[in-house]
């Protein structure tokens, strides 16, 4: 009975320790010239040589984010794009997912925000962020934090374009 106990406690705490860490599947690609790359996925035309399971780090990392909201612009099937996801999820941001393909409007807000519909694009704070590098991700989150919450929107009086009586 003891020995079960044992197993049991060892278990619990393995899975309980194990819980704040988030790591990616990454496969090594070759093409027909001899070139690698990394990717989610082996492209077409190209040969999986190898594969590694990269840690992305703690999802618990003990700062709160809770306060710090982010938009997402995608397309399906964008690699990148779930990596973005994947950083904002492990980090605890809350985000607005949209799909550039959906609409036009999205599109045109999205060629308003970053100059171009250029995916992903993320908007954490006042950051404008096109693509994903993960040092720029997290230099948005530190000015995102240091700026704290968006203060609430202020609606003009309703008197503004009248004459004084």
């Amino acid at each position: 009975m003891k020995y079960c106990l044992k197993i049991l406690f060892a278990t619990i705490l393995m899975t309980f320790s194990l819980q704040g860490f988030s790591a990616v599947n990454v496969v090594e690609c070759e093409d027909e010239r001899g070139g690698k790359s990394f990717q989610k996925a082996c492209p077409p035309g190209s040969t999986q040589v190898g594969s590694k399971k990269i840690s992305t780090g703690s999802s618990s990392s003990g700062i709160d984010n809770s306060d710090i909201k982010a938009t997402l612009y995608f397309i399906a099937d964008c690699d990148t794009c779930d990596e973005v996801r994947e950083f904002l999820n492990a980090n605890g941001i809350s985000f607005d997912e949209k799909n550039a393909e959906e609409t036009i409007e999205i599109q045109e807000e999205l060629t308003r925000i970053s100059g171009g519909l250029q995916i992903p694009t993320t908007v954490i704070g006042a950051e404008v962020i096109v693509g994903y590098r993960r040092s720029t991700f997290e230099e948005a989150l530190i000015k995102a934090k240091d700026a704290g919450p968006e203060p609430a929107a202020v609606e003009p009086a309703a008197d503004t374009d009248k004459e004084p009586t």
